[in-house]
């Protein structure tokens, strides 16, 4: 199958009385983390770019990621033969499920020690360990978490908080690996009620998010200030 017949494919197995007439592009990027993708759209083209990982997987799971995507791009059209489609059940229970046999980095040892002792106390040391990694020096996405890759990524400018402040970070990016993400009608839900209430048990977590604000509103003067400079 090639790469435009496989979107059209997904295209019709949603909307089977519609037509798709954008131009049509797919490719397989070497640099996307592990099982990434996404789609880049305007009115007249659609520009799905995959991960090289998505090449050997099974064609029942990928239409299941590019309906995932379609379904994003249009959103306004209804779709009545979802509970019927079971493809894009498929690409989640696959996306949640791939960490099991995700490879392993060399994880920064700041952040193995900081997932020691949350683990220690919020998992009862039960939490598989995820890859570790530090990310771009961020002031606004402090931290990530990648199904595909098993990785927890942290912002650089958290290398300079209290050790508190970090393992907060931490915290919350592991409840991501925990709780994965609840999936309804097209949509992926992944700060759930649940979620948020697992998230509040951390000690002191509302006086923490408060120390958050103050740290980074610092951190953004400073740096205002200092491009002044540049």
């Amino acid at each position: 199958m090639d790469y435009t017949t496989i979107i059209h494919k997904s295209f019709k197995e949603l909307w089977p009385e519609k037509e798709l007439k954008h131009e049509l592009n797919l490719t397989y990027s070497g640099k996307f983390s592990d099982y990434n993708a996404n789609v880049n759209y305007t009115s007249w083209k659609l520009n799905f770019k995959l991960s090289k990982t998505w090449r050997g997987v099974d064609e029942d799971i990928r239409i299941g990621l590019i309906q995932s995507l379609l379904i994003k791009v249009f959103k306004t059209l209804e779709y009545k033969n979802y509970e019927k489609n079971n493809k894009v059940e498929m690409y989640n229970m696959f996306l949640k499920n791939i960490a099991l046999v995700a490879p392993r980095k060399e994880s920064e040892p700041a952040l193995i020690e900081s997932f020691s002792r949350v683990n220690a106390i919020h998992f009862n040391g039960l939490m598989d360990m995820p890859n570790l990694l530090w990310g771009q020096r961020s002031l606004t996405k402090l931290g990530s978490y990648e199904y595909g890759s098993d990785t927890v990524t942290i912002s650089t400018v958290l290398k300079e908080v209290p050790l508190h402040i970090l393992d907060y970070i931490v915290y919350h990016e592991l409840l991501h690996k925990k709780h994965k993400f609840y999936h309804k009608n097209g949509k992926s839900y992944h700060h759930t009620t649940i979620f948020r209430n697992d998230e509040k048990k951390f000690e002191n977590s509302a006086v923490i998010e408060k120390e958050l604000k103050t740290v980074l509103r610092k951190k953004k003067v400073k740096k205002m200030f200092w491009g002044l400079f540049d």
